[in-house]
Parts: C-alpha cells; structure tokens; sequence
C-alpha cells in the first residue's frame, strides 16, 4: 500500500455531476455502471453514496463476483443489481446466487433465456433481455424478435422487467451518424414489436454516457451513465465541445517526490539507458507500473509546480523519471498532481498516452489507496 501516492476521489463531485445529468435527464431513472471497481474508483464506497446519498437504486456490474460482493457489503441495503456479460447462468449455484441475492442477470443469448425460462425457481423472476441493434457483441439478433416473443409467449411470459440495447459509437454524433440514427430505430421498432403481442416491458434502456452527453435517450425509462458519472467525457475530441453535460472529474492522481537532481542532455536513465534528451532536473516520483502507471506513459508531460514536466526513460515498476527545468524550485517530498478534477486534464494525459479515460482509470492498482472525500 502506498502512502505517499493516492487517489483522492471527490464524492461531492460524484453528486455534481449525478445532478448535472438529470437536469437534462429528470424522467428517467438512473442505472449506474459501477462495474471494474467503478471504473477504478472502489465499488463499495462509490455505490454506498450513490445509493443512500442520491438515492439511485438500480446499479451495473459486469460479472456476478463484483455483483455479489456489491450485495454483501451493502446487505441492509433495498436496490437491484444487473450483471451485464459475465452472467453464467448455466452454473447451479449461479442461479442460486441470482434467485436468493436479488441479482438479474441479463440476458443476451436463446441458451441462457431457455434457462431461466425452463426452471420452476424462476417462473417470477424478472426478465431483463438484450437485443443487438448493430453492437454486434452481446444481445439476441435484431432479426430473432420474433422467436424471442414466441418463447416466451410459450412459456407464459407476459412481461419484460427491462428490455436494452447498447450503441456502439456514441462517441460520435448521435443525430448525424448512419450507425447510432440505425440503432436507435431498430430499438424502437423491437419495443413496437414486443408490445404489440401482447407482452408488457416496464422498463427500457439504451443510452449509454456518449449519448447522455449528447442528450439522447428520452425515449426510454431509464439511462445508463458509466464514465460520465465519474466525470469525463466519452466523446471524441472533435465532439466534446457539443458534450451538453459538464461534469468534473472526481478523481485527483496524486504522488510525491522521492528524490531529485540534476542531470544533463545524453545522460543515461533507468532500465535500458535511455539518454536525457535535456538539460534539468530528474524528479523521481513514486507511482510506477505497479500502481497501473504504464510503461506506455513514457515522454507524457503534466504539470509540476507550475512548469510542464516529462516523464523520461523507462517506467519502473516502482517510480517514474520526470525531467523538469533546472530552475524549477522543487525538492524531496514535494506533492506532484498527475490530473486534477478538470476535465482537460485527463483528457490531455489520455491524448499523449494514445489511449482513453477508461483504461487509464480502471488501470490503477489496489496499492494506489482510494481516499474518499467530501467537501
């Protein structure tokens, strides 16, 4: 566990941007991705304030391990659990799991709904399924409606606890891209078609945090927010000046300085010998690829007492180099912030290391420890 390096996680962040989505969101109800260990951010204490401070009652995992633990640290709790892809339902105790702990499992394929649809256990059990618009990952085939129905009809199923689709690229326009207006119009004519013969849905979702950010998904009852809660954007870069949701990131990655020193151009640096490609100083800063800080981050630059500082050489596991100027007043023990709760500043760690929020995020390590504040 460190101690000098954290992530400072702002609840009150969390609950700025929960009321900056449903000013634009106020009829429909929030299903709150926490899956990854809420995209890094620690599970329990993420959905303990989101449920009992925002009062949000629905929350998204991806496998039944992170559900069940969500259900054993919070047992007093009265909320619901969907588990995404990791569901096994074919496994006995699974199904245990899902029909003692009030956990739904949902449902993307004929194998698993035949399941849970030929056991007496689950004859009242909600059904939440998923149909593929044009993700083409998880969800029954847009062209297997009609089979869905019949099942269930013959099997006495009137009612579809929650029925979903998820977009693919959301990260773009959702009114001027052909995939995201298909998509959209493929779930409508599903619900048309379900509807229609007489079985009743209750609930119905299909955006995602790149169509919230675009204000898109009022057609149905509920939302699903995952990286927009946690405060950046899903969008590409071209599209986030048309994000109309500006949220704050609730995480600060914080560290210090281990030591410091001067060092001229063509010196060599840790593993591999890499030569300074300037004149300065090398701060060492305890954050490493054993705390998620990727080799991938080398030459990415932030800021450090005010000046922009690179990281040079090779990542350790353990600690980083980075070369700051030689007037730069810094010394042992010094705090350095990696980003901060403003978007731009992850956003522009995220561009230099060719990669995205989600990965960076969801990379940090349980050695990194979770502070949780509100102010």
């Amino acid at each position: 566990m460190r101690y000098g390096s954290r992530l400072i996680v702002q609840l009150d962040l969390l609950e700025y941007n929960y009321r900056e989505i449903k000013k634009h969101f106020p009829d429909q109800q929030v299903l709150f991705m926490v899956k990854a260990d809420a995209y890094g951010h620690g599970l329990v204490p993420i959905s303990r304030f989101a449920h009992l401070e925002l009062g949000i009652k629905e929350f998204g995992t991806a496998s039944l391990g992170e559900a069940l633990k969500l259900r054993e640290e919070l047992p007093k709790e009265a909320f619901d659990i969907y588990v995404f892809s990791d569901i096994q339902v074919d496994l006995e105790l699974h199904r245990d799991v899902y029909l003692n702990r009030r956990i739904i499992p949902v449902l993307t394929n004929f194998n698993d709904l035949e399941i849970i649809l030929n056991s007496s256990d689950f004859k009242y059990f909600p059904l939440c399924l998923k149909f593929n618009t044009g993700m083409n990952r998880l969800g029954f085939f847009y062209d297997k409606v009609q089979e869905v129905i019949d099942l269930l009809k013959k099997k006495g199923r009137h009612e579809i606890e929650h029925l979903m689709t998820h977009y693919s690229s959301s990260s773009l326009s959702m009114s001027g891209n052909k995939r995201n207006t298909e998509q959209a119009q493929r779930f409508q004519e599903i619900k048309e078609m379900i509807t229609q013969q007489g079985i009743t849905i209750k609930k119905t979702s299909i955006a995602n945090s790149g169509s919230i950010e675009q204000n898109s998904g009022h057609s149905e009852t509920h939302i699903r927010p995952g990286l927009i809660m946690y405060g950046p954007s899903s969008l590409l870069p071209k599209m986030r000046e048309d994000s109309l949701v500006q949220t704050k990131v609730i995480s600060q990655l914080e560290s210090y300085v281990i030591d410091v020193f001067p060092i001229t151009k063509g010196t060599p640096i840790g593993y591999g010998a890499t030569p300074c490609p300037d004149n300065g100083q090398i701060v060492i800063m305890a954050l490493g690829y054993g705390d998620g800080f990727s080799t991938n981050y080398q030459n990415v630059q932030f800021e450090i007492n005010g000046v922009m500082g690179k990281i040079v050489g090779r990542v350790n596991m353990d600690m980083s180099q980075v070369l700051v100027p030689s007037d730069l007043k810094i010394k042992r023990g010094d705090p350095i912030i990696v980003w901060n709760h403003e978007r731009d500043s992850l956003a522009r760690f995220c561009e230099q290391t060719n990669t995205i929020p989600y990965e960076v995020l969801c990379r940090i390590t349980p050695r990194v420890p979770r502070i949780y504040q509100l102010k």
